[in-house]
């Protein structure tokens, strides 16, 4: 009788997963699921890239004619990208083994793994916090900033820092959203956190007069905004993850498969922040103009790269419950149909962007440097962005299959080994000047292309000839 009722337990299990799968998730056309999943993503991401460009905006208006309020809060970058980076790690840890679990029906590891997720984000986010109060002003002046730069990046730092707390408890409620493919929820936690931002920036930069420490501020409190949204999801009990607030439910094994995973693609992400913050302190020694216009860039090179990134959050949920399920094949053709989605997608958004950048850089100053520098980094790197979108995708496979390692060393390779000595190779020994970052960039974008397409490809053909395997969860 027990193992009728333990069978009968099970079937019931299994007929809920059924119900709760993505439509067309294990069968049918793959463009329209690629789209289905990543076009929500897409419009989270331009809502939140709104913000950027919103944000950058009101901190610019604080004094056009000051270039060290955006240029102080761009030096910091690297610093806030490191938090990012961490955080992206759970996430990421958490959505690859979510959507494997979803494959193999393991219902054992969804039942644990929201309080695993959750009890390494907290631990982080409080390393990140102490290491931020303790060595601030040493960290701004590794970044190379001097003067109201200094001023200016320390202060948003260190009232931003407390945003972690958030970001990476946000990021574990993501990743497993990510992994069941309820990208609408993910979409709509962004949105709301985006509008709250844009709508708190200006309150607290100008009518409380509290300058770049205001924008940290109303990003603090629209974090935790969206953060009372992805919780009211679970307490709905809208997804196949439950969250029952039980330290029992916490597994070292869980933390451990997450680690494997998150801390691959944490490195990879950190490994982006040395490589910003050795291009920040080469652009710096230029000019410091350049660097004002170097951080616009960046931001708003976002809109041309966000594709990529929708695609690869995609293919994280489509490889990754179809190589659990044994459909290596399908995860195989959605691989390919991403492919030439983000390259016509990202090639199309280079060239507008080519287009508009002599009228868009002047809404950010009133410097014709700084400007001239943007719209001509703009026209030399825009359009290798369309090669860089094959890397971004065959990072996410790598981990949807369980291949961390390849993962970081598609970024290690394309950042920290090439982009940043071909920059300092071009700059001082060619003497190319700005043009010099630029093309080390473009040699590294180039390069990672090449490698990570032919080894994906590799791995790819072992899974299906059935000499190499998935890993399991």
């Amino acid at each position: 009788m027990n193992n009728e009722n333990t069978e009968q337990m099970e079937n019931a299990d299994h007929g809920e997963m059924a119900r709760r799968e993505v439509p067309g998730m294990f069968e049918g056309p793959i463009l329209p699921l690629i789209a289905r999943l990543s076009l929500p993503v897409l419009a989270g991401m331009l809502f939140q890239l709104l913000y950027n460009i919103v944000d950058t905006i009101w901190v610019s208006r604080i004094d056009l004619n000051d270039p060290s309020f955006v240029g102080g809060t761009g030096l910091i970058f690297p610093v806030i990208f490191f938090f990012m980076a961490l955080a992206s790690g759970v996430s990421v840890g958490v959505s690859s083994l979510v959507a494997r679990a979803i494959g193999e029906k393991n219902r054992e590891v969804l039942n644990k793994i929201a309080e695993s997720g959750l009890i390494m984000a907290i631990i982080l986010s409080i390393i990140c916090m102490g290491t931020v109060y303790g060595f601030g002003p040493q960290i701004v002046r590794a970044m190379g900033a001097e003067g109201d730069y200094y001023k200016h990046g320390l202060n948003y730092l260190l009232w931003v820092t407390p945003v972690a707390l958030f970001a990476f408890v946000g990021n574990v409620f993501f990743g497993i959203f990510q992994g069941e493919g309820l990208m609408k929820h993910m979409m709509v936690a962004m949105i709301i956190g985006t509008v709250v931002n844009i709508v708190l920036d200006p309150v607290f930069i100008f009518a409380l007069n509290l300058d770049v420490r205001g924008a940290a501020i109303a990003t603090g409190l629209a974090q935790f905004i969206s953060l009372i949204y992805a919780l009211s999801i679970f307490a709905a009990k809208k997804t196949l993850v439950p969250i029952s607030w039980s330290i029992s439910n916490v597994r070292l094994e869980i933390i451990k498969k997450i680690t494997v995973i998150g801390l691959p693609q944490a490195m990879g992400q950190i490994t982006m922040s040395i490589a910003f913050l050795l291009l920040n302190r080469l652009v710096v020694s230029i000019d410091p103009l350049a660097m004002t216009a170097y951080s616009l860039c960046g931001r708003l090179d976002q809109i041309v790269l966000m594709p990529s990134f929708a695609l690869a959050a995609a293919m994280i949920t489509i490889v990754g419950q179809n190589a659990g399920r044994g459909n290596l094949k399908r995860a195989d053709h959605a691989v390919k149909v991403g492919y030439a989605a983000g390259f016509v997608v990202v090639f199309s958004f280079a060239i507008v962007m080519i287009a508009l950048a002599r009228f868009i850089y002047p809404l950010f100053s009133n410097i014709e440097e700084v400007v001239n520098y943007a719209v001509r980094q703009t026209y030399t790197v825009e359009l290798f962005f369309s090669l860089a979108v094959v890397g971004i995708i065959n990072r996410s496979v790598f981990q949807a299959i369980g291949y961390p390692m390849p993962a970081f060393f598609i970024t290690l390779m394309r950042v920290l080994i090439v982009s940043v000595p071909a920059a300092y190779l071009y700059v001082g020994v060619f003497n190319m000047g700005i043009y010099g970052v630029w093309f080390g960039m473009a040699t590294g974008i180039v390069l990672s292309f090449i490698v990570s397409l032919v080894w994906v490809r590799y791995v790819m053909r072992g899974l299906l000839n059935g000499t190499r395997e998935i890993r399991h969860t």
